[in-house]
């Protein structure tokens, strides 16, 4: 089994192109910027995990989330009706070390959970199933078809993140939305994941970008853009397209604070990217628990624009369902 922690109590920094089957955080051997060691029970505490799993198709595009602060953690879920413009949406918050959330250490072997009221999500490997008011979700996914980007970054002076990112998903269920059924297969429909753990920055932030999705000749797309967050030494920027991953360097993301509905422009410094984003929908959260605070929008659209290959290769994009997002957080 590979882990991230060696056995020195020390985290391996670096892109991966093997597996890390475990996520072993409480082995990290913590100590303050002072050099002062940092008690086991508050490394658990320290250590944040969410994931975050996407669907994109003609009709729908769908977010669930389980996000695990220790000490305030939550679950969402929505659908975006593209026909309608209009989002249901389930939103809960749990108090400290709930049994009601839980997040396994293995980003290979997806496995959490949440459920509170009339809410709850279950990812476990290739099921994903979820039900809230109005909404019930069963699918089976496929991650095989594109090897995921595993990354992991320094985060301030003695902290770390661990993210891995999968787009495209292969998906094939059911969606019921306000009694309607929607059959999900694809390449009509494709999937993403985002599983994140780590030490992170007592106050961060990022931007970021994303789609899973099919061109219209026929070649699957997965996008992976981020800025704020993992660009110490390495970035998660990336994409695919029929699995074939292009390393991306450096993103900006200019947009209009005030108004996020105004058009996103979003390049990199490599030039690979040039890309528009228009939002049609968002869903938000502004939280202030005076430990912990989110402000966070999250907007569903389309992007149109061009991607570079390492080959010089033009990619044309065009009415691409896929997300935006502009997050601050104090953890």
């Amino acid at each position: 089994m590979n882990r991230l922690i060696n056995d020195q109590g020390k985290v391996q920094f670096g892109i991966f192109e093997s597996a890390i089957d475990e996520i072993n955080y409480k082995d990290y051997q913590m100590t303050t910027p002072m050099g002062f060691g940092v008690p086991s029970l508050f490394r658990k505490l320290l250590c944040n995990q969410f994931v975050f799993f996407g669907l994109t198709g003609p009709d729908v595009i769908i977010g669930m989330a389980v996000v695990d602060l220790k000490y305030l953690s939550n679950g969402f879920l929505y659908i975006y009706d593209r026909k309608n413009g209009t989002v249901t949406e389930a939103n809960k918050t749990i108090v400290p070390l709930s049994s009601k959330i839980f997040i396994a250490p293995t980003p290979e072997r997806v496995s959490c959970g949440f459920k509170l009221g009339r809410l709850s999500i279950s990812m476990e490997n290739t099921k994903i199933s979820a039900k809230a008011k109005d909404i019930e979700i069963d699918l089976d996914i496929d991650r095989s078809s594109t090897a995921p980007l595993r990354i992991c970054t320094k985060a301030g002076y003695k902290g770390w993140v661990y993210t891995q990112k999968t787009s495209p998903i292969h998906v094939t269920g059911k969606v019921v939305h306000k009694g309607r059924h929607i059959d999900i297969s694809s390449p009509t429909h494709m999937g993403l994941m985002d599983w994140t753990a780590g030490h992170m920055r007592r106050q961060t932030f990022w931007n970021w970008a994303a789609t899973a999705a099919t061109l219209d000749d026929g070649r699957s797309l997965g996008l992976n853009l981020s800025c704020g967050v993992n660009e110490t030494s390495f970035t998660e920027n990336a994409f695919w397209i029929d699995g074939k991953m292009t390393k991306v360097d450096l993103v900006h993301f200019d947009f209009n604070p005030d108004n996020f509905y105004d058009p996103w422009k979003i390049k990199s410094l490599d030039g690979k990217i040039d890309l528009k984003f228009t939002g049609r929908q968002h869903r938000e959260e502004n939280i202030n628990a005076g430990l912990v605070a989110t402000k966070f929008t999250q907007l569903m659209g389309e992007f149109k624009g061009s991607l570079k290959t390492d080959d010089n290769q033009v990619i044309k994009i065009n009415n691409c369902p896929g997300w935006a997002e502009d997050h601050y957080a104090k953890w």
